[in-house]
């Protein structure tokens, strides 16, 4: 269906019924890509695309795709669908949305479950040349087109671990999905949403009071160093490690993933 949502137009998918889950892509994803490990998930699944992704709106105002912005996109979807408050699944971007959302409207939020996810860059240092990295890749978008563009993002040593694990057809019907998406939409979203421009929000871990579970492959070593760290800094919150999966543990080990999640929700 779509919704218009704080002025943007987003396609969002509902499934099952009971308690409301929300369940957050990452970049260059959308809701397709999380069905496999919704399949595996109770309540009412609430899937959407995220602004700039998939069947939803990609403005050329930058604006909307600010992560504040996007927060408010996902507070007027959750109150159109009478869904708050509720539990989140949030992927790699994913994550960092479910995380902005939580500080900005704690009071809709039941819990977290975070998959490689990351409260931002701290060091203002890095994180500038974060964004000027994000907006060089955001730049190629547009000089190499969707399906080039794509084919060199999968291309980085991130994703080596997915491919390994997928069957040659499921990783070609990964890349196909992943084409879909506005060339406009995803270069807009590296610029105003990328790691490099969101506002750290180490300063306000403390304040996240909701049960969160912070779940990482084991091959990912850069965001299991984060995991940890995060873990110290919010109030109630476990890390779980996934064998034998690199950052998409969803995709890697979704019944492990799967599983982690409905027991992090059944407490």
């Amino acid at each position: 269906m779509k919704l218009v949502c704080n002025g943007t137009a987003l396609e969002v998918n509902v499934a099952g019924s009971g308690e409301p889950l929300l369940i957050i892509h990452g970049f260059t994803g959308s809701a397709l890509a999380m069905k496999p490990l919704s399949a595996h998930l109770p309540g009412r699944r609430i899937l959407p695309d995220l602004i700039g992704h998939g069947r939803s709106e990609s403005p050329v105002s930058r604006g909307a795709y600010h992560l504040d912005a996007v927060s408010q996109q996902i507070s007027s979807m959750l109150e159109q669908l009478d869904a708050t408050p509720t539990a989140i699944v949030g992927y790699s971007m994913g994550g960092r949305v479910a995380l902005n959302f939580a500080v900005n409207h704690p009071e809709k939020v039941r819990s977290l479950a975070l998959i490689g996810a990351s409260p931002g860059i701290e060091n203002d240092s890095d994180r500038l040349n974060r964004k000027d990295a994000d907006h060089k890749l955001a730049a190629s978008i547009s000089h190499l087109g969707v399906k080039r563009f794509v084919e060199s993002w999968v291309d980085m040593p991130m994703w080596e671990s997915l491919r390994n694990k997928l069957t040659a057809i499921q990783w070609q019907e990964s890349i196909a999905e992943r084409r879909t998406n506005h060339p406009l939409g995803l270069a807009n979203s590296l610029r105003a949403s990328g790691t490099g421009s969101m506002n750290p929000l180490h300063a306000s871990l403390h304040t996240l009071k909701v049960p969160t579970l912070l779940l990482v492959g084991e091959k990912d070593h850069k965001f299991l160093q984060i995991a940890y760290d995060m873990s110290l800094a919010l109030p109630d919150a476990s890390v779980q490690v996934i064998a034998d999966s690199g950052h998409a543990t969803h995709l890697e080990q979704p019944e492990a993933t799967a599983n982690a999640i409905i027991e992090h929700l059944s407490c």
